[in-house]
């Protein structure tokens, strides 16, 4: 059921073709930091409250800036995404307190800074995505192109169905629709990614798999009819004495959409404990995997990224094309991945110190049997890092 999750999520103010500022929060306050550069690098920092800025240069080092402070609202930070205006959008979670909260930042805020928009949210939120620029997944109305989704996975132990993806519309004040019940087969989703084609990607962290589904496409809005001339009100019948009162209809909510995923990458294609997943320009799939405990590498973990070529229904996956794993690659316990423009991949993980850690590995690492790759670049973090993200 939506209709006590949709009472807690957002509004997402929106322009036909732009994510705009959300509306629920104060919008005095936010400082704005350096124009910093395409590319630029934000992880979270889960046990910090903190969102560390990694400008160009800082290999080996800490962050340039963060965002950070009791103004914040940030509480336990998880995944993070950008919308097509480059604010910042944070899920939250505090294991302690079981807080769940969604917040949004201006473009380019730094430090204790209060932001644009808060909300409560239930569940467990992880990872959030929004379409990204170009063709747009549905058709275009008289009104102009549809706007921009935003997707967030969720994870909700109350619920029938626990694990679901939640679909918001810009403007729209609750979820549009969810994917869940028994056919999505969704298992504690983690990362999630969306194409411009309305395909959504979601790393199953207990189900070892990696499903894309197709995005539903949001009910048009219907047109308006012509307000019938007023007739005389007739008089109101007194209520007989002791008679109940009528009770409002509730308004109705989406019924979650219960669809099998479009594929899915499994235990058969080597994905064991998938926590995130990531899309490269050409639509190569990255998958960030945890693995298995292994002995050797001073017993770190036998984690990998995985890479698998678009989808094509006629050639079934079989191995992944490319893959990172070995003990020179570093690669531990990894939360999250990102692919920039130029093919560079950047994985959040953490040493076996248990120090917060972004690993930058070159375009096309991992072909052929050059599996173990080490980092090209290390950023390094002053809390546990579990999402990332890169301003387009």
């Amino acid at each position: 059921m939506l209709s006590k999750r949709a009472l807690a999520f957002i509004a997402l103010a929106a322009t036909a073709s732009t994510v705009a500022c959300s509306n629920l929060g104060m919008t005095t306050g936010v400082d704005v930091g350096p124009n910093f550069p395409s590319k630029t690098l934000y992880a979270t920092n889960t046990n910090q409250n903190a969102i560390s800025i990694y400008s160009g240069g800082t290999n080996g080092n800490g962050p340039a800036f963060n965002i950070g402070g009791g103004n914040t609202s940030l509480d336990g930070p998880q995944f993070l995404a950008f919308d097509r205006r480059q604010n910042l959008w944070v899920t939250n979670y505090n294991q302690s307190t079981h807080n769940a909260v969604l917040v949004e930042f201006a473009a380019l805020a730094t430090g204790n800074v209060t932001p644009l928009g808060t909300t409560s949210v239930p569940g467990h939120p992880r990872g959030i995505a929004f379409t990204p620029k170009g063709p747009t997944p549905f058709p275009s109305s008289s009104a102009g192109p549809p706007p921009p989704i935003m997707v967030i996975a969720d994870n909700i132990s109350t619920s029938i169905y626990p694990s679901e993806i939640l679909l918001f519309q810009a403007g729209a004040s609750s979820p549009y629709q969810s994917i869940a019940g028994p056919h999505p087969n969704l298992n504690v989703p983690g990362g999630i990614a969306l194409d411009r084609f309305g395909h959504i990607y979601v790393a199953n962290i207990n189900g070892a798999t990696v499903s894309q589904f197709v995005l539903p496409t949001p009910s048009p809005t219907p047109k308006p009819t012509p307000t019938p001339k007023p007739t005389p009100t007739p008089k109101p019948t007194p209520t007989p004495t002791g008679s109940p009162s009528p009770s409002p209809t509730p308004s109705p909510t989406p019924t979650p959409v219960n669809v099998y995923p479009r594929f899915s990458i499994t235990a058969k294609n080597e994905v064991i404990t998938p926590t995130s997943v990531a899309l490269d320009t050409s639509g190569n799939i990255y998958i960030v995997d945890q693995g298995h405990p292994k002995a050797n590498c001073n017993s770190t973990s036998a984690a990998a990224i995985l890479v698998f070529p678009p989808y094509n229904k006629k050639i079934p996956y079989t191995k992944p094309i490319r893959k990172i794993q070995g003990c020179h690659t570093l690669l531990n316990s990894p939360t999250d991945i990102k692919v920039n423009n130029d093919g560079l991949t950047y994985v959040a993980d953490s040493t076996a110190g248990g120090s917060g850690v972004i690993y930058v590995f070159p375009a096309g690492a991992g072909a052929g049997s050059s599996h173990d790759v080490p980092p090209q670049r290390t950023y390094t973090s002053p809390g546990a890092v579990t999402g990332i993200g890169i301003i387009p």
